[in-house]
């Protein structure tokens, strides 16, 4: 876990964990209990739903950042740079365990407690310390509330007839997720380069349905799904400054994540106990999603500790989408605002660049905090943030290079004032981490 690369040989083992992992994931990719008014966030309803990332299991325990992080222990796909640093084939995935409380004045709180799978990465060298693939699976965004609504309706308003209450019911699911495939390249000792071209898709559902208590009214849903796939781009660098006091690493880095174009279309059907009909034809757009960049610094005063800060700028107050979303009228209001989050960490490795030290030394132990603003708001004059404290141990396994990490993150988004509704929630991650070496020619004899 050092900033420099290090150098280690492994026998070859299988990796029979990956199917594991990859069938846990599935099975719990979706919510599993909702309870009461909510199911998930609320602000996930708005413009293509929150944004989400994982990057590695050891940069969500130090608050989400680490571009400026190598990766050598882990692939770190926050920066395609750092895949040069591998000496190792590498492969990670991870489970979250989420629970949200949410709250508002004069209301009840309400709960979920839901699973969904991280990411999964996967990265291997080309050249052992100079040049490395990376793959990455990751959520881009997600998209799960469920919000009730009681009102109430007259059924003959000239005879001045008694209310009749009925259920209006919000619902959302789904998101987008990226798929990356990236190279990095050490171009000298001090310089690393690297790109990734990242494809983003999805499928965003949403629906309200009507429940009345009367005979009188016939219960109906509209339903309506929106399909997004595009190509980005994503490139940077890292920058080991020369000339640093002994056992001491500082690490500077930065990347660019070009602006790319989703091609988009939506459907909407009205649904009644015994039919469906489609309600106009499909409509068809583009929504543009915006130019962003991250910087990094990673400093090490002793091999032990590790430190890193970063800073992340997303331009969402220049989205344009031709189809309207929740808080985006495409030929009116748009209640979006820039995304900048800030986030900083710090690891403590008591093995530190010793690899026969017992077993307790090498665990890791990790903490970080983060403060973020949402790019879109449910009001055009609020503005959504969030904050939040991570941690994490790393536990090394009986298999070299291997490990499993337990993260946790702590946080609240949003306010219960002003018509608004505050999100407090708890995040548990748990993440497998494999390290072999592949592809090696057995020694003849």
């Amino acid at each position: 876990m050092n900033l420099y690369p290090t150098y280690k040989m492994y026998r070859n083992r299988s990796v029979l964990w990956i199917g594991v992992v990859l069938m846990m994931g599935t099975g719990l990719s979706t919510p599993t209990e909702a309870q009461s008014l909510t199911d998930g966030s609320i602000y996930s309803r708005f413009g293509v739903g929150l944004r989400r990332s994982f990057n590695s299991s050891r940069s969500q325990a130090m608050g989400g950042g680490g571009i400026a992080l190598p990766s050598s222990q882990y692939l770190n796909t926050s920066n395609p740079a750092s895949y040069s640093d591998q000496y190792l084939t590498r492969f990670s995935g991870g489970l979250t365990y989420e629970k949200i409380t949410a709250s508002a004045e004069g209301s009840e709180s309400s709960t979920l407690a839901s699973g969904s799978l991280s990411g999964v990465n996967f990265g291997f060298p080309l050249k052992t310390n100079v040049t490395g693939v990376g793959i990455s699976f990751a959520p881009y965004s997600r998209m799960s509330y469920h919000v009730d609504v009681e009102s109430n309706i007259i059924s003959d308003p000239e005879a001045n007839n008694t209310e009749s209450p009925y259920l209006t019911s919000f619902k959302g699911s789904g998101g987008l997720q990226s798929l990356s495939a990236g190279i990095g390249h050490r171009v000298s000792t001090f310089l690393y380069v690297g790109s990734s071209v990242d494809f983003i898709f999805g499928i965003l559902d949403e629906s309200q349905n009507s429940s009345f208590n009367s005979t009188e009214f016939t219960d109906r849903s509209v339903v309506g799904s929106t399909r997004l796939s595009g190509i980005s781009a994503t490139a940077g660098f890292r920058f080991i400054v020369p000339n640093m006091p002994e056992s001491q690493g500082l690490v500077v880095a930065g990347t660019i994540h070009l602006p790319t174009t989703l091609k988009a279309t939506r459907s909407k059907a009205l649904v009644g106990a015994t039919d469906r009909d489609t309600l106009g034809t499909t409509l068809s757009g583009n929504v543009n999603l915006p130019f962003g960049f991250g910087l990094g610094v990673a400093y090490q005063p002793v091999p032990k500790w590790t430190l890193i800060s970063d800073f992340e700028f997303e331009n969402w107050s220049g989205f344009k989408s031709d189809l309207d979303f929740p808080g985006y009228d495409a030929n009116g209001i748009a209640n979006t605002n820039n995304r900048v989050r800030i986030s900083a960490g710090a690891e403590f490795w008591p093995a530190a660049r010793r690899p026969f030290a017992t077993w307790t030394q090498r665990i890791a132990y990790r903490l970080g905090l983060y403060t973020e603003q949402s790019y879109i708001s449910p009001l055009p004059d609020q503005k959504i943030g969030a904050f939040g404290v991570t941690g994490g141990l790393s536990i090394p396994s009986l298999i070299p290079g291997t490990t499993i990490d337990f993260n946790l993150d702590v946080g609240q988004r949003g306010k219960s004032s002003n018509g608004l509704i505050q999100d407090r929630y708890v995040r548990f991650g748990l993440n497998l981490n494999f390290g072999e070496r592949w592809f090696d020619r057995p020694p003849l004899g």
